[in-house]
């Protein structure tokens, strides 16, 4: 590509306040584009059709009310994706040889969506591998028939308690044992296979009222047959959830013995590792409006507790598949270059910058003092602190 600049250089063309650089198809096996980025050294990021990954929010409503939720923080209008919006998705998929999952989640509890049944069976029938994350109060017999019909591969169920007690007092609304009893159904349906189809997975938001669950948990998730146990820390919504922050607690190794499972913790200390799974996976997160966020964190707007700090948190949209392309979204020079920073940390580290106290930059995300905008320098997904499918 460097190569190339020169000969090409008459290519250049300015979109959006960025330099892009055309190479036509006479050179190449077909017509390649790069955004030119220029500062003490000229930086050349190629513009692919690269993407891998969908998480799509197919609505934001829930029949929970969890008290880890981030609808205790925020004021959003409640729906559902419409027909045309997956329309236009489905349309879109062509451009992407590289994309290989749909992961039905984002919000909201995808099984409440009355088309959800059609919407799977249209991205298996593209060849996706489709996942799905709920909260399992919908598995009822003829759901859970339909979902194994249509090939579901992968179902991850909202777990935050091995016992009745934890679970219903955590997850408000929930039954502990409906979930159990629709799990078991699952299983028996499958044929008690193993591994089972759709895999199973348990995602579980450790805090302090329940981390000492976790040595049940992981023998709950080896009677359930789950292939993965996801165990993420609790990201306060509200003021009342800052005390149920573990972060800094140790945890011995044999927490997670498991004879069949994978597990995945998250980190559980703040350190100078950062990554960025959404970015790293070449992935976007579509929300129910239509709107094309990098990441779960941006996909709506909400106040959070970092380490006790108030923090207000944008939602930010590359575009809406209602309106562009995926591709001209995804080949915008301002999401390639978000990804390329995000992606090389040209990002500060407010979470434990030695000038955080009296810092206006951490008081939200709209930018950051090495002028990204938005800026991801407190996220705890970027951490690895907040983890998820």
């Amino acid at each position: 590509m460097l190569q190339t600049l020169k000969k090409f250089d008459g290519n250049i063309k300015f979109v959006d306040g960025y330099k892009v650089i055309t190479i036509p198809a006479e050179a190449q096996k077909e017509e390649e584009k790069a955004l030119l980025l220029e500062g003490e050294q000229i930086t050349i990021i190629p513009i692919n059709k690269d993407l891998k990954k969908i998480y799509l929010e197919v609505t934001n409503d829930c029949n929970f009310d969890c008290i880890t939720c981030i609808r205790h923080s925020w004021k959003e209008e409640m729906g559902y994706i419409s027909d045309a919006a997956i329309e236009a998705l489905l349309n879109s998929l062509s451009d992407f040889s590289q994309l290989k999952t749909v992961h039905i989640g984002g919000f909201g509890e995808p099984l409440s969506h009355p088309n959800i049944l059609s919407i799977i069976e249209k991205f298996k029938n593209k060849g996706l591998r489709v996942e799905m994350i709920t909260n399992g109060s919908l598995l009822s017999q003829n759901m859970i028939k339909d979902l194994i019909t249509l090939g579901l591969d992968a179902i991850y169920v909202s777990i935050d308690g091995s016992d009745a007690k934890n679970y219903n007092e955590i997850r408000k609304g929930g039954n502990y044992n409906q979930i159990i009893n629709n799990i078991q159904e699952l299983n028996r349906q499958s044929g008690n296979s193993y591994p089972l189809k759709p895999e199973l997975g348990v995602e579980f938001v450790a805090m302090k009222s329940n981390y000492k669950d976790l040595p049940n948990l992981m023998r709950l998730a080896d009677y359930l047959k789950a292939r993965k146990v996801l165990i993420t820390n609790v990201l306060p919504y509200h003021e009342s959830m800052i005390k149920e922050v573990l972060y800094d607690l140790e945890y011995k190794n044999s927490l997670f013995d498991s004879k069949s499972c994978h597990s995945y913790m998250a980190n559980m200390k703040l350190n100078t590792y950062r990554n960025c799974k959404f970015v790293e996976d070449n992935s976007v997160s579509i929300t129910w409006q239509g709107e094309v966020a990098p990441c779960y964190a941006l996909m709506h707007s909400y106040k959070c507790y970092i380490y006790e700090r108030e923090k207000t948190v944008s939602s930010h949209s590359f575009g809406n598949i209602n309106k562009e392309k995926l591709l001209d979204i995804w080949q915008s020079p301002q999401y390639v270059n978000f990804r390329y920073r995000v992606k090389e940390k040209k990002i500060p580290s407010c979470t434990d910058c030695q000038w955080l106290d009296g810092c206006s930059y951490t008081q939200d995300n709209e930018a950051d003092c090495w002028g990204n905008e938005p800026s991801c320098a407190d996220c705890l997904w970027y951490r690895e602190m907040i983890i998820c499918p």
